[in-house]
């Protein structure tokens, strides 16, 4: 399809932000060694490989800018679009996370990515279109073919999550639904002991620094220092507080014997990928946001209704009991 003028525009404010971008990084650069060195030409001299490193760094960095400015331009000039239309069968959040080493200085720099699937296929996104979805929902998407640029997101189609607005529709019957409390079975008290053995691992690495630094301290005679940084042990203090909360709603729930039951519906499903953590399968529902395994998150689909089993002490979610009539378990 031909590109429209709103479509030009748009390729046009992308190839002037990447233009100006390089020119901006090169008088930041300029400024800061023109400040740290007197001489950039002598600051280098003798350091043979600190200046090939930095030619290589320069080559690549702008190698990646010229090949986004090339993209772009060729969209420009072949004045085509490709329009993809389908289901949202699925949503992913990818973050990156880079530094936080030694050679850092600590300093990490996260970077998120999102992806849409049309009809299984994956295509990258801004977080606008991203959040604009739901899966379930039919669109149309316009893309650059050569930058890969979404042009345009059209919604023609709601997911099966939005029709529960109607007062009538069997969605807005099934939450109104009364689920009775049920008596734990020995699964369910199993799945409380990961509960309780999570929170207690949890609550005592968020601890741990604050107290290894306030014991090195004490040790080495720094009585009066120790005394100086009260706050941080305000850390600490609170930590063994929810860690006693924790505890006593455990035995609690324990003593009680019994889970409630809501009834939800499946609004949206979100993976999310990460090079610092594992991967997590997220649903959202009318009653909050879950994180399940792969087997419930490809088993349940948007409008889908389920059954959320918490604790009645700390209202913590312990099962998935889907209309399949199968539970699922969540830690």
């Amino acid at each position: 399809m031909p590109l429209s003028s709103a479509d030009i525009k748009k390729l046009r404010q992308q190839l002037f932000a990447m233009l100006v971008f390089p020119v901006v990084v090169i008088g930041m650069f300029l400024l800061f060694i023109s400040f740290v060195f007197k001489d950039f030409k002598n600051s280098f001299a003798g350091d043979t490989v600190v200046l090939y490193v930095f030619i290589g760094f320069c080559l690549f960095f702008f190698g990646i800018i010229a090949y986004m400015i090339g993209t772009t331009a060729i969209d420009l000039r072949r004045g085509i679009k490709h329009r993809i239309s389908g289901k949202i069968t699925d949503k992913r959040l990818n973050v990156q996370t880079t530094g936080g080493g030694s050679g850092t200085g600590g300093k990490t720099r996260t970077t998120r990515q999102y992806y849409l699937y049309v009809d299984d296929e994956e295509f990258s996104v801004d977080y606008r279109e991203y959040a604009k979805v739901k899966v379930g929902m039919d669109v149309v998407m316009d893309r650059a073919p050569k930058s890969g640029k979404t042009l345009n997101l059209e919604i023609l189609a709601q997911s099966d999550s939005e029709q529960i607005t109607s007062p009538n529709n069997e969605g807005r019957r099934f939450l109104e639904k009364r689920i009775p409390h049920t008596r734990y079975t020995p699964k369910d008290f199993e799945a409380l002991k990961r509960i309780w053995h999570a929170a207690l691992k949890r609550r005592l690495f968020l601890a741990a620094p604050f107290v290894s630094v306030g014991i090195l301290l004490l040790i080495s005679g720094f009585w009066g220092f120790a005394v100086l940084l009260f706050p941080l042990w305000m850390v600490p203090l609170y930590q063994t507080y929810k860690l006693f909360v924790a505890h006593r709603n455990y035995r609690r729930d324990k003593f009680s014997a019994h889970k409630k039951g809501i009834a939800a519906l499946v609004e949206d499903k979100l993976t999310i990928t990460s090079n610092r953590k594992s991967n997590t399968n997220n649903i959202r529902t009318t009653h909050g946001t879950l994180t399940v395994n792969t087997v419930l998150y490809d088993k349940i689909s948007v409008g889908d209704g389920i059954t959320i089993f918490k604790t009645q002490f700390g209202n913590t979610p312990i099962s998935v009991w889907t209309m399949d009539e199968e539970e699922f378990y969540l830690m």
